[in-house]
């Protein structure tokens, strides 16, 4: 269950990339049931090629790992409000391993993924007339493009770190950017795992479980993710939402 109708985000104009399917779908949906326009972003080269319902949202396909692709996007957008990032990382399989740390350094270096495009839209965000100006909201699979050279957890913390930097230093510009990460799923020695009836986890090598992200949790994300980019968040910038 969401509070989405408890939000007014009607003249809004909100870019959901990676909103084509999972965690991202969710929330350009609430943010459509919200009253905003909403466009989603994919992979694919037509949205007919996804099997969730994008009918209520228009459809941009991107690669985050091509510049070009993100100039390409960048330049098709006019106004924006909200900028919600939710594509988690998808290099091609089989991508020789030159190219994948080639990747893996312009990510890092802010030349391609998800901080590229963030800074690509950077002054079309400025000019938002929403009450605490443009917003960024950065959602877990931004840490899918920091792990290309990192752990898990490095990852993370670089998440949150980028998020400080950005919401100090784009204050001035009229943007705000925070982030909204899951609590890392608990892993379970066997002993202390239950049983395979009681479900909510998927088991792992060396005897462990892992819990699965619960329906609840990403409810949970999404809900955030609004409150973020309402009014009733205009003065909150830099800050990471630990969802539990």
């Amino acid at each position: 269950m969401t509070t989405s109708g408890s939000y007014d985000f009607t003249g809004y104009q909100v870019l959901v990339v990676g909103g084509a399917r999972g965690e991202g779908h969710a929330i350009a949906s609430d943010f459509a049931s919200s009253g905003a326009s909403v466009t989603v972003t994919g992979t694919m080269m037509l949205r007919s090629l996804y099997d969730t319902d994008l009918s209520a949202f228009d459809y941009e396909s991107v690669n985050l790992a091509r510049q070009d692709s993100i100039d390409h996007l960048a330049a098709s957008i006019t106004h924006i409000d909200v900028l919600v990032l939710a594509a988690p990382c998808a290099l091609p399989h089989g991508l020789p391993p030159d190219e994948q740390a080639f990747i893996a350094q312009a990510v890092r270096s802010g030349l391609l993924g998800p901080t590229f495009l963030t800074t690509r839209l950077r002054l079309k965000l400025g000019q938002s007339p929403a009450l605490g100006g443009g917003c960024v909201v950065h959602t877990g699979a931004v840490t899918s493009w920091l792990q290309l050279s990192g752990t898990p957890e490095a990852a993370r913390r670089d998440l949150v770190e980028t998020t400080a930097r950005a919401g100090h230093n784009w204050a001035g510009l009229g943007v705000r950017v925070n982030a909204v990460l899951p609590m890392s799923p608990s892993v379970l020695p066997r002993q202390y795992a239950p049983g395979p009836a009681s479900g909510g986890g998927s088991r792992t090598a060396g005897g462990t479980l892992v819990r699965a992200r619960s329906p609840q949790v990403a409810d949970a994300v999404a809900d955030a993710t609004l409150f973020l980019a309402s009014s009733a968040a205009a003065r909150i910038t830099g800050q990471t939402l630990l969802i539990s």
